[in-house]
């Protein structure tokens, strides 16, 4: 579905299933059906954790209640995914960890006067990037993103393209869940298109165009 190196957009009406196909993707919902494959091999996810393991990556649309923990401070929400790693007996490491959050606070350009602020302090933009940076720290190579700027103000929305972009750039597969058009049509190298829970389309980028994806979305096509 998506290649190594791309931005593959996900697009359909509310109520089109790509929200609960990536949830599903991640182990967080189960599956009725299907397969899925990772570099041609059927692969069982039952739990996010799995999908940890093999390397996929999910940043929800709900951040705040999904993405972070928002009482605790910008080091425990990027490493607390790692904690097994950074753990002897029951005694974590704690300078691993803060090196951990330092690496991915200056690679992310997160805006915070301190490691130790709490993340419901932080804008939205950056709170978006402790999420992809938690994301990042367990060396994820699928990144799922659902709608990645909803509720982010216009600057730090670029900078979340850039970072997409260079993550793709890294060889890192991106797909991206969006309702916002022009972030679809601008961001991705391909789209599916979802209608009533089944694809109705794949759209590429030459034929990019909105009447295209929402006749696909309605069913018209």
């Amino acid at each position: 579905m998506v290649r190594k190196g791309e931005i593959l957009g996900l697009s359909g009406l509310v109520g089109a299933g790509r929200t609960e196909l990536a949830r599903v993707i991640y182990g967080a919902e189960p599956a009725e059906s299907g397969v899925i494959q990772i570099e041609g091999r059927p692969v069982q996810i039952r739990s996010p954790e799995d999908a940890i393991q093999l390397g996929i990556g999910l940043i929800p649309e709900d951040r705040k209640n999904q993405g972070v923990f928002l009482d605790m401070d910008v080091s425990w929400n990027i490493s607390f995914t790692k904690v097994k790693a950074l753990s002897r007996f029951t005694m974590v490491d704690t300078r691993r960890e803060f090196e951990i959050a330092e690496k991915y606070r200056d690679l992310l350009r997160i805006k915070t006067p301190t490691l130790q602020q709490q993340v419901k302090n932080l804008s939205g933009g950056n709170q978006q990037k402790v999420v992809l940076a938690k994301t990042l720290a367990v060396e994820s190579k699928i990144l799922i993103f659902d709608e990645p700027t909803r509720g982010i103000d216009v600057g730090a929305k670029q900078e979340i393209y850039n970072l997409m972009c260079a993550l793709a750039d890294d060889g890192i597969a991106i797909i991206m869940i969006s309702s916002d058009m022009e972030e679809l049509l601008g961001m991705s190298d391909r789209i599916i298109v979802l209608c009533e829970g089944r694809m109705a389309g794949e759209v590429l980028r030459p034929q990019f165009s909105q009447d295209t994806i929402l006749d696909l979305a309605s069913g018209k096509q």
